[in-house]
């Protein structure tokens, strides 16, 4: 252990399934963090690859994983609910393990925590290509709360799941279900704020997002959105038109492949993205 790191009462809670090449990127951010968590909860869902000899390999250098071997796969959210059953900080940090901490993250999140009333504190984040670590393109998620909620009101995402530090306290009302997956965050915060907690994002990008070929942000099929917004009227009571979701699974496919593509034909399904929701595209530059 690094001596003189400071601990601060958050926990990491993260889900793995195969992700054993990544492994020594996501704990080698957490060791150089700023400060270290209390615990690392570290959920393999019955990998099939070297996941868990990875995780063996780290523990030396951070005593603080602890390590939930599931007995047989039963999904992400399922995976972070076990997890939950272990945190015992105050606060819980999300981050996926094919995605790395910036140093900083913990301890700005922290702060802010300490400096606002706030409940969920996310941050921008940025994105790379699997084995290249040059960034390529970040988010522009809105900082304030009631710019965040209206989000979800619209069906969209005010925070990155991956980016994430709540207070223990929300999850002890409000658990994952798996049964809205791939959609699960959109659920998860949708109902944080029905509860009435309180979100912010920093501005600052303190989490580097991996984009690879099984990652969620390169993937969003039609049925996710689907989900979004059957959720939008569970939850929030407001009723999607068909062709509208459908405009929504095109604009936010080609505005992906504007975000992970490279050269010009970036531009193309910005272009393409732009033609089925300008204001949408705009509100990207725009704070």
């Amino acid at each position: 252990m690094k001596l003189g790191k400071m601990t601060v009462p958050v926990d990491i809670l993260t889900a793995n399934y195969n992700n054993a090449k990544y492994l020594d990127d996501f704990f080698e951010s957490i060791y150089n963090s700023t400060v270290w968590p209390e615990r690392i909860i570290f959920v393999d869902d019955k990998s099939t690859d070297q996941s868990l000899a990875l995780v063996d390999s780290w523990i030396s250098k951070l005593p603080q994983i602890l390590v939930i071997k599931l007995p047989s796969n039963i999904g992400f959210a399922n995976a972070l609910n076990e997890g939950y059953k272990h945190i015992i900080s105050d606060y819980v940090a999300r981050i996926d393990p094919d995605d790395i901490l910036e140093s900083m993250r913990l301890e700005k999140q922290f702060r802010f925590f300490s400096e606002n009333n706030v409940d969920v504190v996310g941050s921008n984040v940025s994105y790379f290509f699997d084995n290249d670590y040059k960034v390529i393109n970040s988010s522009n998620f809105p900082l304030l709360h009631e710019k965040i909620s209206s989000r979800y009101f619209e069906g969209n995402h005010g925070v990155c799941h991956g980016s994430v530090m709540v207070k223990k306290k929300c999850l002890d009302k409000e658990l994952y279900r798996q049964e809205f997956v791939p959609a699960e965050e959109y659920d998860i915060f949708s109902r944080f704020l029905k509860r009435g907690y309180v979100f912010a994002n920093l501005n600052e990008a303190l989490t580097r997002v991996r984009i690879h070929s099984s990652s969620v942000s390169n993937n969003m099929p039609y049925t996710t959105i689907e989900k979004t917004f059957e959720l939008r009227f569970l939850i929030w009571g407001i009723q999607t038109p068909r062709m509208v979701i459908l405009k929504e699974y095109i604009v936010r496919n080609f505005y992906r492949k504007y975000l992970f593509s490279k050269g010009l034909k970036r531009f193309v399904f910005l272009f393409v993205a732009s033609m089925f929701k300008p204001m949408a595209v705009i509100r990207r530059f725009l704070k």
